[in-house]
């Protein structure tokens, strides 16, 4: 908004928020003395209320004062079995410790609906929230948009690869380099005829993991061995194990785009009379809980699931204390291969 913009009506807390680049909570902590307001942000806060004329009144000092100290986790999902299979818990339990520990309460909130979708969308428009994070395991984009007309920080768990008009700071895993290395893990070893199960097409995840496992792969990649999941459960595992039952007999390995996928490829290969890794080997992705719960242990790449919601809720409340953070920022978190009995 232009500063002649602002000068023909009557400008509000917001209008200085954009004027100083700035959240509508951290001028409101400026405005009424909180010292969680860096020094940069007090200086183009001032700057902006005086180059605005901007004069709080009773009800805009009113207004100011209802801080909530309160960030929403949201979890975005398809089905409720996704929630509960995905490393979701870990990450959630890590931010609701680290942001209580800055003083703040955390609500976590599930759109797994268009219902509660809409919900969740007119509590963000209510500005219920200081600030929000957005776990999103589905193609739903539409609390994407509705972020962009609540002047609060948002921080992503993961990178969209896709062109939006809407962007917000991420803080995502090196996904690619995640599946590269596990795929080189398995070429090491002499197995190269390999398969390759790929996650849901809307995850931004699924499109990193597959291009990590094609630079891996090289001249050895071949579509025609490779499944494109719906989703990411066990079933579209055992589904693509279906799949590729023609070709089973000359595959040295199947590597997979997370863990559930994997012990659904498992479960199926066990029906089909093949052994796991003896006649197949089968990798997965995330070293969730159920990597270790089958026979054999699953081989997979480890991302650290608290690490992910400790750093977001690090960056997230960077931002609500006044720090500028680029919408384009993108902090990567590493990977590491975990080799067990299944590769």
């Amino acid at each position: 908004m232009s500063r002649t913009a602002i000068a023909t009506k009557k400008v509000t807390i917001r209008d200085v928020a954009r004027l100083a680049e700035v959240s509508y909570g951290t001028v409101s902590r400026y405005l009424n003395g909180n010292e969680h307001v860096s020094t940069d942000a007090a200086r183009r806060i001032a700057k902006a209320i005086e180059e605005s004329h901007y004069t709080p009144n009773k009800a805009a000092r009113s207004l100011a004062q209802q801080r909530t100290s309160t960030v929403a986790f949201i979890v975005q999902v398809e089905s409720i079995a996704t929630l509960l299979q995905a490393s979701t818990a870990a990450a959630m339990a890590e931010a609701n410790q680290t942001l209580g520990d800055a003083g703040y309460q955390m609500v976590t909130l599930i759109a797994n609906s268009e219902d509660s979708t809409q919900r969740i969308a007119q509590l963000v428009q209510s500005d219920f929230a200081d600030g929000y994070l957005l776990f999103s395991l589905s193609e739903d984009d539409s609390l994407i948009n509705i972020f962009r007309t609540a002047h609060r920080p948002v921080v992503l768990s993961e990178a969209s690869d896709r062109s939006t008009a809407v962007s917000y700071p991420a803080v995502d895993f090196a996904n690619a380099d995640g599946q590269c290395s596990i795929t080189r893990y398995l070429l090491d070893q002499g197995k190269i005829r390999l398969a390759y199960v790929c996650g849901p097409g809307y995850s931004p995840s699924s499109s990193k993991r597959l291009h990590g496992f094609k630079q891996a792969m090289g001249a050895y990649f071949d579509d025609s061995h490779v499944y494109y999941a719906d989703d990411w459960e066990i079933a579209s595992g055992e589904m693509a194990a279906v799949e590729f039952q023609p070709m089973l007999h000359d595959l040295d390995g199947i590597v997979c785009a997370n863990d559930n996928i994997a012990i659904g490829v498992i479960n199926q290969l066990r029906r089909f009379g093949y052994r796991v890794p003896e006649d197949i080997a089968v990798t997965g992705f995330d070293d969730s809980p159920i990597a270790t719960m089958m026979d054999p242990k699953l081989t997979t790449v480890r991302q650290d699931s608290w690490l992910h919601g400790r750093v977001m809720s690090q960056l997230l409340l960077r931002m609500l204390h006044g720090e500028v953070v680029d919408h384009q920022t993108v902090k990567l978190l590493p990977t590491e291969i975990v080799t067990r009995q299944s590769a």
